[in-house]
């Protein structure tokens, strides 16, 4: 029975909507086929009456002159033949002729039936040679035009009621097809689904491979989305039940073993309902707290009226402190705070919060004694301790100024050996020039000689001559070495031992100074890629000074004595304002434990050795603050070492006064 009057429930909306679809699609067509109709039917009207008089004017065409002969000659019978003929033509009605008589016009002969209405047709004149001798009236019916549109009529309403019928049912049979079944499977769908959403999507008939969506698959592909979301939001409200079904056990058996007191209080300060805490609290049971006076059991009798006043103001305050009613016979103090909980705008509860602190009283009195008996070790400990910060700052000052004085003597240990490479250097072009002098002198002996025993020849000159020659030749060019050794020598020397700024080329800042520094690497190489017209507003002493450390941190560190190695050093502008320096060895490189270390003050692999571990730490303080750049290094053991220094092209200004203490490590890039 359920399952026929299901049937039953969905049959009726369809056969409803299938009538009245098949209702207006009737009325609609039939209204739109009397309004096709009529209009034909008018149009016809129209034709057939334009045709009528088109007649009538052709009428007059062939009559006309021989009507007028004969009125001239007053030919009756003639009149009478012309007449009648004239009536003979179809839906002429009545035909008139006039004679013209010194302008008036007498019936001279007439035919038919009068109309009543003279206004459908023609009034002709009828001339004879040039002068006007009567009139010929013709008039014509309807009749036979509305008859024809009659039986048109019958002819067409009935044609359009047949086709209006059998389109209609045709109309209603595809509609059916294409709409109405899918609906009532939409129906009957929504109607047996349930609200976990275990069937399958809805899928109209037909419509399981198709190619383009419709309306109709529109709509259920919307219906599905909506029971998608509905059946997850049924889903969702389920899971929040459940959430809350569980915080709310789980709230109860918090407030049920909680040591806090929870009580909720009636407008009159009567106790609604209280956890067990307040029972272990004061003694009694559950039972007979609810619906005492909170303020008889919970305050003691000297503070009731003050409590009752503030709490009947149904505001929230915290942090009350109040002893346990003395008729408890218990000594405990609690710390009471109070919210109101409201109901639909209204206040339902006061909820207050009482948390036992008498252990916590008893020992905050413990602790303040114990405070005042530590005060005394802490003004004597902030004595001791003042004395050894006062120490540790000296200590300090004394640290600071053995630093600055360990890297003042690294420069100049740098600036010894570079004097003493450069004496190496320009040693040899002296010894030359030496040797040369003295064979000249010997040469001088022996010419002034000859030349006072008058015995000198043409060609004992001409071979001292030549000799003089190739000496002043030699002698130039080892002078010229050894002049461009001292140039360069002063220019780096001045540079290093000077903070001077100055706008200086850096590609021959790095000529002079590689040049200045090559009796250090006889048995290295150094490649330098520096492009030109690199012009740095800057302190070259203090970047000579860093190339200088790199340089002989990598020939000490990177190579054994045996080695041969190869230092590029490459300069790229970067950016707009900014020089990019690497400086790349082939030597050991840096053990990773090391790496973070190697711009530490003092840090060195080479303590027996002569390294003072001070060397990258001056670099460093001198990129990252009178140059205003940074550094960092990236090194592989085996691999060689590679420093990157990135440089302003106009350095900040330098304050010789301050000392950087902070960020004496640089970057060090990960392998």
């Amino acid at each position: 029975m359920a399952k026929t009057s299901k049937s039953v429930s969905v049959a009726i909306p369809k056969q409803g909507l299938s009538y009245r679809l098949l209702f207006f699609i009737i009325l609609c067509n039939f209204i739109f086929a009397l309004f096709t109709s009529g209009f034909s039917l008018y149009k016809e009207y129209r034709a057939d009456r334009s045709q009528i008089l088109e007649n009538i004017d052709n009428i007059y065409t062939s009559f006309g002159q021989s009507v007028a002969v004969s009125v001239w000659n007053l030919n009756e019978a003639q009149i009478a033949v012309q007449i009648d003929g004239i009536l003979e033509f179809p839906d002429i009605q009545y035909v008139r002729i006039r004679e013209t008589i010194e302008n008036v016009n007498i019936v001279l002969s007439e035919v038919g039936v009068e109309p009543l209405d003279d206004s459908f047709g023609r009034v002709f004149a009828l001339e004879y040679q040039g002068a006007e001798v009567g009139q010929l009236e013709i008039f014509a019916s309807l009749d036979g035009v509305y008859a024809r549109l009659i039986d048109k009529v019958i002819f067409v309403v009935a044609s359009q009621v047949i086709i209006s019928l059998l389109l209609s049912v045709v109309i209603l049979a595809l509609v059916h097809q294409v709409v109405i079944k899918h609906l009532v499977k939409m129906v009957g769908y929504i109607r047996t689904a349930s609200p976990d959403g275990v069937e399958k999507p809805l899928l109209l008939d037909g419509r399981e491979n198709r190619r383009n969506d419709n309306e109709l698959d529109e709509l259920a592909d919307a219906f599905n989305f909506a029971r998608a979301k509905t059946v997850s939001e049924f889903n969702a409200r389920q899971l929040v039940n459940e959430k809350l079904s569980y915080e709310r056990d789980f709230s109860k058996t918090v407030i049920n073993y909680s040591n806090t007191v929870i009580c909720c209080l009636n407008k009159d300060l009567t106790i609604d309902s209280s956890n067990p805490a307040g029972s272990e609290i004061t003694g009694l049971t559950v039972d007979e707290i609810l619906g005492e006076d909170w303020l008889s059991i919970f305050v003691d009798s000297k503070q009731q009226t003050e409590l009752r006043q503030a709490l009947q103001k149904y505001e929230s305050f915290e942090s009350i402190e109040i002893p346990l009613n003395s008729s408890t016979a218990r000594n405990n103090t609690l710390i009471w705070s109070f919210a109101p909980f409201y109901d639909a705008g209204s206040i339902r509860f006061m909820i207050g919060f009482g948390q036992d602190v008498t252990q916590l009283k008893h020992a905050e009195l413990q602790l303040t004694q114990l405070n005042n008996q530590l005060e005394e070790k802490v003004i004597k400990r902030t004595e001791s301790l003042k004395e050894s910060n006062t120490k540790l700052a000296v200590a300090f000052e004394d640290l600071k100024y053995a630093q600055q004085s360990l890297v003042e003597t690294e420069k100049l240990a740098s600036l010894g050996r570079l004097v003493a490479g450069v004496a190496h250097e320009i040693n040899t072009p002296i010894g030359i020039s030496v040797t040369v002098n003295s064979a000249l002198e010997i040469e001088y002996k022996k010419i002034n000689q000859l030349l006072q025993e008058q015995i000198l020849t043409k060609k004992t000159l001409e071979h001292f001559v030549s000799r003089v020659g190739e000496a002043v030749v030699l002698m130039g060019r080892t002078l010229e070495t050894a002049s461009d050794l001292v140039q360069n020598f002063k220019q780096v020397s001045a540079d290093q031992v000077s903070s001077k700024r100055r706008v200086f080329d850096l590609k021959t800042m790095i000529a002079e100074l590689l040049a200045t520094l090559a009796p250090t690497y006889k048995q290295h190489s150094i490649q330098q890629q520096v492009p030109d017209g690199i012009s740095l507003d800057s302190y070259p002493g203090s970047l000579s000074q860093v190339i200088t450390n790199l340089t002989t941190n990598a020939l000490t560190h990177g190579y054994d004595e045996e080695d041969k190695g190869t230092i590029c050093l490459q300069i790229e502008p970067v950016e707009q304002d900014k020089v990019q320096i690497v400086f790349r060895d082939n030597g050991k490189g840096i053990a990773a434990s090391n790496l973070d270390k190697v711009f530490e003050p003092f840090f060195t692999t080479k303590r027996g050795s002569g390294g003072t571990g001070l060397g990258l730490n001056i670099v460093h303080n001198i990129v990252t603050s009178i140059l205003g750049g940074r550094i960092w290094v990236k090194s592989e053991p085996g691999n060689g070492t590679v420093f990157t220094i990135e440089l302003p092209v106009v350095a900040p200004v330098f304050n010789e006064g301050r000392q950087d203490t902070e960020g004496l490590v640089g970057e060090v890039l990960p392998k």
